[in-house]
């Protein structure tokens, strides 16, 4: 064969670059695992942040704003309703996502009218929907009592606090319990308690209470607890063990006014 007639072969190299072969995609990926990791963090530095009286607070929206049935869906109870949807029920099972509404319309009530109404006091009121009903729990904090120290007479900001609640619940016509609470703190005083301070400032809150407008024969039950039953199970002489419930009882009590279900 002639020189000419030869055929002409190209040859193409592929340079290496130590495993270019993979592009850039890896770094994308890498860079959103760890913004992922520093919101993680962030978020966990602020829960850590917050006071046990604002983590109860966050806890409870979370716990009352489902759409899920049963006690799977965060520790909620019962059906909470998205906004403008209608819900048919029928015989036991109706009756029991009627109540649990209700206790959401009634704590939802009280807490939009004590972040109206209490500026400096609002995160010393706690309120979520229990089995029974709806509870408020109205506590001290460093700095901010409700009571005197020691006794039952009522604080300026105590009467404040009380009044705004009782303006949120005079209108119901539900049973309620009241109930007193302390810190471990004992008292020297001979013959006298944390359970008779409890029941004392348990049954002052129900004389403000009835002062404010709540009819007296609603009050089914004054009681106290003492340190029996803290708030924070860590610490038995924080200040916000001291405290007072109000529990408003809403089981098998639920208005005929609201039967059958309506839009939100």
């Amino acid at each position: 064969m002639r020189r000419e007639e030869q055929p002409v072969i190209i040859k193409k190299i592929k340079k290496s670059h130590g495993g270019g072969h993979h592009g850039g995609a890896w770094k994308v990926a890498y860079a959103d695992f760890v913004t992922a990791m520093m919101a993680l963090f962030l978020v966990l530095w602020l829960v850590a942040m917050l006071s046990i009286s604002a983590k109860k607070r966050m806890g409870n929206y979370f716990r009352s704003y489902t759409i899920f049935k049963g006690t799977g869906a965060g520790g909620g109870k019962g059906i909470s309703v998205m906004r403008g949807n209608v819900v048919k029920l029928d015989s036991e099972e109706g009756d029991m996502m009627i109540g649990s509404l209700y206790k959401n319309e009634l704590a939802n009530s009280i807490i939009s009218n004590v972040e109206k109404n209490l500026d400096d006091y609002k995160d010393q009121v706690l309120v979520y929907t229990t089995k029974e009903g709806v509870r408020v729990e109205i506590v001290e904090e460093t700095g901010k009592p409700m009571f005197e120290l020691g006794n039952a007479t009522l604080l300026p900001s105590g009467i404040k606090t009380l009044s705004v609640v009782a303006e949120s619940i005079k209108k119901s016509h539900n049973d309620i319990y009241i109930e007193g609470h302390t810190d471990s703190y004992k008292y020297e005083k001979e013959g006298y308690t944390n359970w008779e301070l409890g029941a004392d400032r348990a049954n002052m809150v129900r004389r403000e209470l009835i002062k404010d407008g709540v009819a007296p024969e609603r009050i089914k039950k004054v009681i106290s607890f003492a340190d029996s039953v803290p708030l924070n199970n860590y610490n038995a002489y924080d200040p916000i063990n001291r405290r007072v419930s109000i529990l408003i009882i809403t089981e098998n009590k639920t208005p005929e006014s609201l039967k059958p279900i309506r839009p939100f």
